[in-house]
């Protein structure tokens, strides 16, 4: 595209089958915390690969951007209807998997902790820097829901902003975002470094860990990136850059990580990267280039992402205690029972599989009809994500 080119009404598709490889990383990085194989130099490898987690932290921030882009592709005057239909895709599946993770604890002699819990439910834990409430969670995943909620809750407000921004200054805006990202770490380490020690990921102190990792203000920047990388490409302004160029510079930052302070290994350096990455993408189905992330199975499991997230820690790790002889909660220690490798496998195998299905039953029987009944209108999956011309997109992201 040039800077003079509006982009066309064309299918997205790919960026749905890509969130099914988000899905993935999140997946094989959690499958670690299992431990799962008894063989020591197959389960070291394994943790190299994810190296303390910076594969789920990858894709992690890759849903960030991935958000901010969608909800301005996708935007539609009416915040109240916005806010509406945001809330409807997550609390019916996030209070559904609750409740299910909720009797499990119980079943497992757990306690559960109420101020946690109830924190949980209304997705606000992540708003204080308090161990408690991030550790001991009915379903630890849902921490970047309260990253989500405000970022809805934020949009409209941020769009408006966004769009009033200068066609010829988006590169520079979204530089901007990315390197105060980049900058994160640096500034919270003369606050926040010497407030004792972690008590999730082991390295620096535990309020900078929140703050840089779990804090909601912290995290957006990554979703207002994606809101710019939108603009860019609405605006004809993106430069072409091949998926596989973008692809190489994601797995470079990968690499990278290895070698930096575990500070710089949770959200600093992924934005940029991750929005060259769906920037390629989304201009190449535009282009009608894709072939592979937009084939039907990856477009189903794209549109099963976000039930497959919900519920494929409480999957996981109640698989692992049932094969293991026992009912244990999941949210305070894991089971440790181990096999030798291809049976290793195969558990990591059969249980990703039973996500899914977990994931197409949430979906079948408690997203799609909530956003039926009071979403306003029939939900679709995102495989259709589009751009018309006017009056706006006919598909909610």
């Amino acid at each position: 595209m040039t800077a003079t080119q509006e982009v066309t009404p064309g299918n997205l598709s790919s960026l749905t089958g890509l969130r099914a490889v988000g899905m993935l990383f999140v997946f094989v990085a959690h499958g670690a915390a299992a431990s799962v194989f008894a063989d020591k130099g197959v389960a070291a490898g394994y943790n190299t690969l994810i190296d303390n987690g910076v594969l789920g932290f990858l894709a992690v921030s890759f849903f960030f951007v991935l958000s901010g882009f969608v909800l301005t592709w996708s935007a539609r005057p009416g915040a109240r209807r916005f806010w509406r239909r945001r809330l409807l895709r997550v609390f019916p599946n996030h209070l559904v998997v609750l409740v299910v993770s909720a009797l499990t604890f119980v079943a497992a002699g757990e306690t559960i902790r109420l101020v946690p819990a109830v924190a949980n439910v209304f997705l606000v834990q992540n708003w204080w820097p308090d161990a408690d409430l991030m550790y001991y969670q009915l379903n630890g995943p849902t921490w970047t829901l309260s990253v989500e909620l405000l970022c809805y809750a934020a949009f409209p407000l941020l769009y408006a902003l966004v769009n009033r921004i200068k066609p010829g200054r988006l590169w520079f805006w979204l530089a901007g975002v990315g390197l105060l990202a980049l900058a994160m770490p640096l500034l919270s380490e003369p606050f926040l470094a010497g407030y004792g020690p972690s008590k999730v990921f082991g390295v620096g102190s535990w309020p900078q860990q929140w703050f840089l990792y779990f804090f909601p203000i912290t995290r957006s920047l990554e979703f207002v990136l994606g809101m710019i990388l939108c603009r860019i490409i609405q605006t004809g302004r993106w430069v072409r850059v091949p998926v596989v160029v973008s692809a190489l510079c994601v797995l470079a930052v990968y690499v990278v990580l290895y070698f930096l302070p575990q500070n710089f290994v949770f959200a600093a350096l992924y934005p940029v990267p991750m929005a060259l990455l769906i920037g390629s993408v989304a201009t190449s189905d535009l282009a009608g280039r894709s072939r592979v992330m937009n084939s039907r199975l990856m477009v189903r499991l794209g549109d099963l992402s976000f039930a497959f997230y919900i519920v494929h820690i409480p999957v996981l790790f109640s698989v692992h205690a049932a094969f293991a002889g026992e009912w244990v909660g999941y949210a305070n220690h894991y089971t440790r029972t181990q096999w030798n490798t291809p049976t290793g496998i195969a558990f990591l195998v059969g249980a990703y599989l039973l996500c899914v299905l977990a994931a197409w039953v949430l979906r079948t029987v408690v997203e799609i009809p909530a956003m039926r009944r009071w979403g306003g209108s029939r939900t679709r999956g995102t495989s259709g994500l589009s751009r018309p011309k006017a009056p706006g997109p006919q598909l909610q992201a």
